[in-house]
């Protein structure tokens, strides 16, 4: 495991250079003034509408034939082998069942000590799910390991309206509440982090998908404060969010967010000036390398030039863990047969306090 070291020499007292050997590898990491650090590697994927064969658990299947399924999740344990993620949180899966088998490929790979997590989601139309895939333990908090944040009947707590104009040029109200996303906590050493994983409302084009989107923004804001703050836990939001960031520009400039959706998940305390949470993709260099979902335009399975290539998959960290960030990228390891995005990937060195 990435966090587990054999220390093979030391330069001096105040700093050395320490090789760790992972999964028959060798890591090179560092010590400062005899502080260790405890490697931990997040990914968010969306994998692209994860079903196990013989389910109907979404209303808009992508495969409708087991054989193709039975594939797609070998696909996607693919990813996972590759990338060997501490914590994995996966979008567009659609049942336990889905989990259950993407883990169970894992094990037969010889990769035992990862378990996976799931939370039904309240949307019922689509049917997808966001998971947890991990080789930690997560924290146990109100008696679940993972949960979904879903309003119990009249409590407003976790619903709020927004008004919209449809396509008769009207003004319009609705409600919303936080469709898709999974609430799981880790105490990593001294580290107490809390994760809320996000699928929002897609099509950043459209006036109504917007306005409900950053009313899911706003819920989120509360969950924050009210689920992660509140328990002393430090926030890490990732997810599909389907908006642009306006303060970490993507390859394509052609687009730009039309909401605060993402303003909103960074500074989710209205009462601070300056947002608590950090886009780590401003710390991918190459604004070419700055995507994460391919829209094919035209349908017809391949990557065109014409086609859409944008960043709406995103880890956001809290201030107070950018220095522990050693790295960022997104993985090139998937191609449309397995995914219409790419795994967002951070690593972090958490110095053992």
């Amino acid at each position: 495991m990435r966090n587990r070291t054999n220390l093979l020499s030391k330069m001096n007292s105040s700093s050395c250079f320490v090789l760790i050997f992972s999964s028959g590898l060798m890591w090179p990491a560092s010590l400062v003034c005899g502080e260790s650090r405890t490697r931990v590697r997040i990914v968010t994927f969306n994998a692209h509408c994860l079903a196990a064969p013989e389910t109907k658990a979404s209303r808009i299947p992508r495969f409708r034939w087991d054989l193709a399924r039975v594939n797609h999740l070998e696909r996607v344990a693919h990813v996972a082998e590759t990338l060997e993620p501490d914590i994995l949180n996966l979008l567009e899966v659609t049942s336990a069942e889905a989990v259950n088998g993407l883990v169970k490929i894992l094990h037969q790979k010889g990769l035992k000590d990862y378990q996976g997590y799931h939370a039904e989601s309240v949307d019922r139309f689509t049917g997808f799910d966001v998971a947890l895939i991990t080789r930690l333990r997560p924290d146990v908090v109100e008696g679940l390991a993972i949960r979904c944040v879903a309003p119990p009947p009249g409590d407003p707590t976790w619903r709020t309206k927004f008004r919209y104009t449809d396509k008769e040029s009207k003004e319009r109200e609705q409600e919303t509440v936080l469709m898709r996303n999974a609430l799981y906590f880790f105490t990593i050493g001294s580290h107490r982090l809390g994760f809320l994983g996000l699928h929002l409302k897609s099509d950043p084009g459209n006036d109504h998908a917007n306005r409900r989107r950053t009313g899911e923004s706003i819920i989120a804001q509360r969950v924050i404060r009210k689920e992660i703050v509140a328990r002393k836990y430090l926030p890490i939001v990732l997810g599909d969010l389907n908006d642009y960031d306006p303060n970490v520009p993507d390859r394509d400039e052609s687009r730009s967010t039309q909401t605060t959706v993402l303003s909103n998940l960074k500074n989710y305390d209205p009462n601070t000036p300056e947002p608590e949470l950090v886009n780590s993709a401003s710390k991918i260099l190459r604004l070419a390398d700055r995507y994460t979902s391919h829209w094919d335009r035209n349908e017809n399975g391949v990557a065109d030039s014409a086609d859409v290539y944008t960043a709406i998959d995103y880890i956001l960290l809290p201030q107070k863990l950018m220095p522990s960030v050693r790295r960022i990228f997104v993985a090139r390891c998937t191609e449309l047969t397995t995914s219409d995005h790419w795994p967002v990937v951070v690593d972090l060195e958490l110095p053992d306090a």
